[in-house]
């Protein structure tokens, strides 16, 4: 089916004398009277649940017709349910005798309000009328809040809030809804969520007010202005952090724009090129690993990247060009209760790399068995 076509801009009006008549019959275009309720079928086609969002601009929804031939000479326009802005509409492209595709028109139509669901009418030249009596959906599509929509969950009292996300996931976001739109967690309203073309996991819908958890076992939908939260996948895109959040069969999709969040690649720590070292003795050890700025002076006076041994912060005092070697001095960290703990003069000290470019906002590598160093006993 060839979408691509030129959409129609307005509709064909046309009338039949009685020579175009005999010439329709002798074409093989069955001749009906004028303003005629035809007989046949229209089935949507796609979407197949024929649920689209509600006042949403240029959907497309495609329709298949039995029992009538559809040309760009016979149709002149077309019905989706009984809003206004959504009659007569002359943006359609006849694909073939039996199908037509249909786009929404600016501002989009009207949330359906009928429990069936809405009609479809296909205009046919003459007046004619081909009806669908219901199964066409629109939807209220999620909204989320205008100010601080999505941030993670435990910097919910921050002010700001913290944006940015690690792709490795993980974490917990919290998202709030618009004023006028409600996250339903009931399993017939389909709520998912989708950030940085991955799916969340954990999907949470809480009170507003209480910061109860709604269970989706609720009889009735909450109030609007709730929030939800959600865990993020490992392997998010940092080149698109876009979120779709879907519910009620329709999807929307909000930008980095709309979001304000940000994903990030976190630093990874993969081996050490020297493992262990006395405790009082400043040693030398060489980090490899991927994600690491290339700035020597980033790691200095302005602090915006560090290395951490048990928390307390290496020297560090070369970078190669690649970023992705450190050269760094060991810190003491006996008897610290920041470091290996009061009273403890050796022992086995987790190794990261932080990003804090972002001020309050650090990317910590995640620990793992190549990124530990062992202090000795003197």
């Amino acid at each position: 089916m060839q979408l691509h076509r030129f959409w129609r801009k307005r509709a064909v009006a046309l009338s039949f004398s009685a020579t175009a008549a005999t010439a329709a019959i002798v074409a093989g275009v069955p001749h009906v009277a004028y303003g005629a309720t035809l007989t046949g079928t229209i089935t949507i086609t796609s979407p197949t649940t024929g649920k689209l969002a509600a006042a949403t601009a240029k959907q497309v929804i495609l329709l298949t017709v039995s029992g009538q031939t559809l040309s760009e000479a016979l149709v002149t326009g077309v019905n989706l349910g009984t809003d206004a802005n959504c009659q007569n509409i002359p943006t359609y492209i006849v694909t073939s005798a039996t199908t037509i595709a249909v786009k929404t028109p600016t501002g989009g139509c009207a949330a359906t309000t009928a429990t069936g669901g809405d009609g479809i009418d296909i205009l046919f030249a003459g007046g004619n009328t081909l009806s669908k009596a219901s199964g066409l959906f629109f939807i209220n599509a999620p909204a989320i809040a205008s100010a601080d929509p999505v941030f993670t969950e435990n910097s919910a009292l921050l002010t700001p809030p913290i944006t940015r996300f690690v792709s490795n996931g993980g974490q917990i976001v919290r998202v709030t809804a618009g004023s006028a739109f409600a996250f339903d967690p009931r399993s017939s309203a389909g709520l998912a969520v989708s950030f940085g073309g991955k799916a969340g996991t954990e999907v949470k819908v809480y009170d507003g007010t209480t910061n109860a958890v709604i269970p989706a076992s609720t009889s009735s939908a909450p109030a609007a202005g709730n929030y939800l939260t959600f865990k993020t996948a490992t392997g998010m895109s940092t080149a698109d952090a876009s979120l779709t959040i879907t519910q009620g069969g329709v999807s929307k999709a909000f930008t980095s724009t709309d979001t304000g969040a940000s994903i990030v690649a976190s630093p990874t720590v993969t081996s050490l090129s020297v493992t262990s070292g006395k405790t009082k003795a400043s040693t030398s050890t060489v980090i490899t690993g991927t994600g690491f700025s290339k700035t020597l002076a980033d790691y200095g006076q302005s602090g915006t990247w560090a290395v951490n041994f048990c928390g307390t912060a290496g020297a560090v005092t070369a970078v190669n060009s690649a970023g992705t070697n450190l050269t760094v001095t060991t810190p003491d960290v006996t008897n610290d209760a920041n470091g290996l703990g009061v009273g403890n003069f050796s022992g086995s000290c987790p190794v990261t790399v932080v990003d804090n470019t972002v001020q309050g906002s650090p990317v910590t590598s995640p620990v793992t068995p190549g990124s530990y160093f062992q202090f000795l006993s003197e």
